[in-house]
């Protein structure tokens, strides 16, 4: 079988050993759900973010201030 379908058969399977309260979950949501998210944990999505974060910061540090050492920019005049 596919990595889907054997992922559909595992999701209806946990629904069906949580019983009444579970019934409302679809397995083929689930496995969907679980198939795009790239992430596992939120401590994941803040390791990816703060990557991007540093990246971004490093390169806003190598460019140059369009206003100049110790200016006021226009906004704020």
């Amino acid at each position: 079988m596919s990595k889907y379908t054997d992922l559909v058969a595992e999701k209806a399977a946990t629904i069906k050993q949580g019983g009444a309260p579970w019934a409302a979950i679809n397995p083929e949501y689930a496995a969907r759900m679980e198939l795009q998210n790239r992430f596992k944990t939120g401590l994941d999505i803040a390791r990816y973010t703060a990557g991007i974060m540093r990246k971004d910061m490093a390169t806003a540090a190598n460019t140059p201030n369009h206003w100049g050492a110790g200016t006021v920019s226009p906004r704020n005049k």
